[in-house]
């Protein structure tokens, strides 16, 4: 199973660099792609935060969502079962890391919802996340 951050999991929306990478490698696994609670919330504020900034509209923020939820509906996507209390525990004991790495707290969620979903890639564009990923022995790409 891949994982993708939300780094990651926008370049599916916003063509970018990054995004025929993100492209390629979701296209390499059958199953739906995971998207736990935290990529979800991340992923419509991120489109609220081009508003923002004016490099997208409304309308167009819209039209992305409703293909997010098109495709969650298909299947292409999956919300998994995470168990709330091992996630607290398990970013509790992975934000010890955040003192070498620098993370930020969605960060140390995303590494932990992964882990607990036992994934065999996690793919970011986050440098931090990146090596906190790694640093707990998650394969990243």
């Amino acid at each position: 199973m891949i994982y993708l951050d939300t780094s990651a999991f926008l370049k599916l929306y916003i063509r970018e660099d990054g995004s025929d990478h993100v492209q390629a490698t979701i296209e390499s696994q059958d199953e739906p792609l995971p998207v736990v609670e935290v990529l979800q919330w991340e992923f419509f504020n991120a489109f609220r935060l081009k508003v923002f900034w004016g490099e997208m509209d409304d309308a167009t923020v819209d039209h992305l969502l409703g293909l997010f939820d098109d495709r969650l509906r298909r299947g292409q996507y999956a919300v998994p079962d995470i168990d709330r209390a091992r996630l607290t525990t398990d970013v509790r004991e992975i934000s010890r890391h955040t003192g070498t790495i620098g993370c930020r707290s969605l960060d140390v969620v995303h590494v932990a919802a992964a882990l607990q979903l036992g994934v065999d890639r996690f793919v970011t564009f986050d440098d931090r996340q990146r090596a906190l990923a790694s640093t707990v022995g998650l394969s990243v790409a």
